[in-house]
């Protein structure tokens, strides 16, 4: 199975992401969008599983979870992924929770590396993937496009985490919820 740990976001924090994807589609070839039901924050890719591994996945991400504490998350501007050059990745960063997610992230890397996963060793850059672009034979008029696009409003509560599954398909990656792991002590 194809795992990852990720933040689920709101209804209302994808509405603003698909707003966005809408106000830069006058690209409809370049870019590939990601779509509603895709829409996440990875905190630690796991990749191919055996099945029988996948309860110590959620065992460890339940750890994780009592580690953090909830938290509010806001997002900020529109960027390029790499941040000069050709245009692979459109994303949109996080303000508020930026620290708490890196927080979770570092907690995720230290609790996997023990179980036998390999640490990420680039920095972690929290952001929410809005489309890949497909060829970049458009990339300086997308990347200003990108820039001009206005933030958007609202935050919401992250309150869990999730162990994720990502099925491969022709028509691209299905991801479906294994776990919920709440953070901290709920009251």
């Amino acid at each position: 199975m194809r795992l990852f740990i990720a933040v689920e976001l709101s209804e209302s924090i994808k509405q603003s992401l698909v707003t966005i994807q809408q106000q830069l589609a006058g690209w409809p070839r370049a870019i590939r969008w990601t779509q509603w039901e895709q829409m996440h924050l990875t905190l630690k890719f796991l990749g191919e599983e055996p099945d029988d591994e996948v309860q110590a996945v959620c065992q460890v991400t339940a750890t994780v979870a009592q580690q953090a504490q909830p938290f509010q998350l806001e997002l900020t501007r529109c960027g390029c992924f790499p941040a000069r050059g050709d245009v692979r990745v459109i994303h949109m960063g996080v303000r508020d929770g930026a620290n708490k997610l890196g927080h979770c992230r570092d907690l995720c890397e230290n609790a996997f590396e023990r179980l036998g996963f390999s640490r990420e060793h680039r920095p972690f850059t929290p952001h929410l993937t809005l489309g890949r672009v497909r060829n970049g034979k458009t990339v300086g008029r997308l990347r200003e496009a990108v820039e001009e696009v206005a933030p958007p409003t609202g935050s919401q509560r992250v309150d869990a985490i999730f162990v994720v599954r990502s099925e491969l398909t022709r028509a691209g990656a299905c991801y479906s919820n294994i776990s919920r792991h709440e953070l901290g002590e709920q009251t």
